[in-house]
């Protein structure tokens, strides 16, 4: 009788898992089947799209919208290869100062972002502001102050003339939708695309240009020292008016370093640039600065020492 029962839990359980393991084979592929989506995934033509900041989550609610709105990105308005130029352009910018800083397209293309239809989105698109020729001044609505020294260089007097060979705008160095900013490493070989034998426009350029670039982190690493000084100097209770004062100059001075670069004269950039170093070094030694060392005084032993060897030399010279 025992062994009856036992064969009967046995049948039992094995009849409940074969149950749950049919439903599991029932109910899985409905869970694990992803969503049908209309046409209208940004991940088309944006395959890479990292939503890690409050800006980019903004887009989530674009495509909400489109979806919504019917709107197929990947067929209504970007098609064939502008598809793929459209989706490589994003990705430069989405990457660049200008993303961050939530610079869309329309403050160079024009056009209107809040628009939700393709006739009106692209309204008042221009190709004028984006001529290579116009950028300086369709940058120089939000960086003046480069325009500004830009102005004054030798590149920009070229590129105004309409030379023929190599005139430099902003795009040239900058990049139209990544928009990089060359480091001291990099703008060698960059200048050297123009400035070489082979053009004959002076090839001592570049390697000045690396040098001057590659002072300003010694500008940058003269504040840091300095105002470190001028904190412990501050928590022992001296005066740091005259060394806070110092430390401003050349602050100013590093904060306009970006746009006195655009005027492309590197000799009055070096100048500049070690202006703010002698500033930073005159505020550390300003508050850091001990008392000047003195001389040290000849012992009374020595002196004796001295008088007695004279007196016998003199004694000396006497005798012979």
């Amino acid at each position: 009788m025992r062994l009856k029962n036992v064969t009967k839990i046995t049948i039992g359980i094995v009849f409940v898992l074969l149950m749950v393991a049919t439903l599991q084979l029932l109910i899985q592929p409905t869970i694990a089947a992803a969503p049908q989506l209309p046409n209208n995934s940004c991940a088309d033509c944006h395959r890479k799209l990292l939503f890690t900041s409050e800006k980019q989550r903004q887009f989530v609610d674009i495509r909400i919208k489109h979806l919504e709105s019917g709107i197929s990105c990947s067929i209504v308005c970007h098609e064939d290869k502008l598809n793929k130029s459209t989706a490589s352009t994003y990705a430069m910018w989405s990457i660049s100062t200008h993303a961050l800083f939530n610079v869309t397209c329309e403050k160079c293309h024009g056009g209107n972002p809040v628009a939700t239809s393709k006739e009106g989105a692209h309204s008042g698109l221009s190709n004028i502001s984006i001529a290579r020729a116009n950028t300086p001044e369709t940058c120089g609505k939000c960086h003046g102050a480069e325009l500004e020294e830009f102005k004054s260089s030798l590149h920009f007097k070229k590129l105004e003339s309409e030379q023929e060979g190599p005139a430099p705008a902003c795009i040239t160095c900058h990049q139209a939708h990544s928009v990089r900013v060359l480091t001291a490493s990099e703008i060698e070989d960059f200048c050297s695309n123009c400035h070489n034998r082979i053009t004959g426009i002076d090839p001592s350029v570049p390697k000045k240009a690396e040098t001057a670039l590659a002072s300003v982190n010694e500008l940058q690493v003269g504040l840091s020292k300095a105002r470190s000084a001028i904190i412990t100097a501050q928590a022992s209770g001296k005066d740091v008016t005259e060394a806070e004062a110092d430390l401003e100059n050349a602050r100013t001075i590093l904060k306009h370093i970006p746009s006195v670069w655009h005027r492309f004269n590197l000799t009055y950039f070096d100048t500049e640039v070690q202006q703010g170093i002698t500033k930073t070094q005159e505020a550390e030694k300003a508050v850091s600065g001990g008392p000047a060392a003195t001389a040290p005084t000849k012992s009374s032993g020595f002196e004796g020492i001295m008088l007695l060897a004279g007196a016998f030399a003199v004694y000396f010279l006497k005798r012979h």
